[in-house]
């Protein structure tokens, strides 16, 4: 965002990030709206989200080790499934910004935030079912769901960005409150998948 060279869909001359009118993609975006290059921007935003796709698959993996009975496991694979998907469309989004490749750009974030939305559930209907996994963490999953779930309503259903600055606003910033919802979930279940770990291999 420092770095960003600037510009909206509606205010081409801007010389900087707007935090609430921009979108996370418009970092991606190889240039800006006046036809700036963005190249710094744009190799580090591809490069973050690669690893962070990596990383949200490698973790989604892990964490479905933990579940071992019927029910509860099954539960698990469909979400790890689905949260492999996530990741994947992370990666898909970063290399392949919305000024170069529009539609695939979009389909990659809806699918992303869909997987997403399906991943928390299937995970928190396996934590409640699990006798050993705490529920505050399937308590957590829900809660990032009643946030994730009003903002694909609006990226599919609401107000087009490009028709007005208010609409602009609306998409732009309940993107932002969704995905730093997100970082904060996944850190507060990687902190939790580690102390049960921890806690585990204390009682061997």
């Amino acid at each position: 965002m420092t770095i960003y060279p600037g510009g909206t869909i509606h205010n081409h001359s801007l010389e900087v990030y707007s935090f609430f009118t921009n979108y996370f993609s418009d970092l991606g975006r190889t240039r800006t709206f006046d036809g700036t290059s963005n190249w710094a921007c744009h190799t580090l935003f591809k490069t973050a989200l690669t690893i962070s796709g990596i990383c949200i698959m490698l973790f989604f993996i892990t964490l479905q080790s933990f579940f071992e009975n019927g029910f509860t496991k099954v539960m698990a694979i469909l979400a790890t499934f689905f949260g492999i998907i996530a990741g994947a469309c992370y990666i898909g989004l970063s290399w392949l910004p919305y000024d170069v490749a529009f539609w695939e750009h979009r389909y990659f974030v809806q699918a992303g935030f869909i997987s997403f939305l399906m991943m928390s559930l299937f995970y928190s209907i396996a934590i409640f079912q699990d006798e050993i996994y705490p529920n505050k963490y399937g308590w957590a999953f829900l809660i990032f769901m009643m946030i994730l779930f009003p903002q694909i309503l609006i990226m599919i259903y609401g107000p087009r960005s490009w028709t007005s600055p208010n609409a602009l606003l609306l998409q732009a910033t309940s993107q932002k409150v969704v995905v730093y919802s997100q970082i904060l979930c996944l850190l507060y279940q990687a902190v939790g998948l580690w102390k049960l770990e921890t806690r585990l291999k204390q009682k061997v």
